[in-house]
């Protein structure tokens, strides 16, 4: 589980991301808490074929939508993560670091933004 979880209204997210990337949501970029792999929204839309969704970016690494023959979470390195991996955020063991609370109550959890 992540040390602590911040916690951040929609807009004070947005506005953070923004005064980070910019306004192309495209450049908007984030960490996998599992593996470390940095990924774009931008990267995310080729995978839409496959369900992704430029959403996705916030809580799903994108090993995901790659080829089964990528191997997720296997390597030949004990304890070392295949980057990137396959994690997703809103599962059984949620350690994304961040959460997102909208205006209508509802929260979802969100990896952080990356370098």
């Amino acid at each position: 589980m992540p040390d602590e979880i911040k916690t951040f209204t929609h807009a004070d997210w947005l506005d953070l991301g923004r005064a980070r990337f910019g306004e192309n949501f495209d450049d908007w970029r984030f960490v996998c808490p599992i593996c470390g792999n940095v990924a774009s929204i931008g990267e995310f839309r080729r995978f839409k074929e496959q369900g992704a969704t430029p959403e996705s970016a916030a809580s799903e690494c994108i090993g995901r939508y790659l080829p089964k023959s990528h191997k997720a979470f296997g390597t030949d390195e004990p304890n070392t993560p295949k980057k990137p991996c396959n994690y997703a955020g809103y599962g059984l063991l949620r350690l994304s670091p961040w959460r997102v609370a909208f205006p209508d109550g509802t929260e979802r959890h969100s990896f952080a933004f990356g370098e």
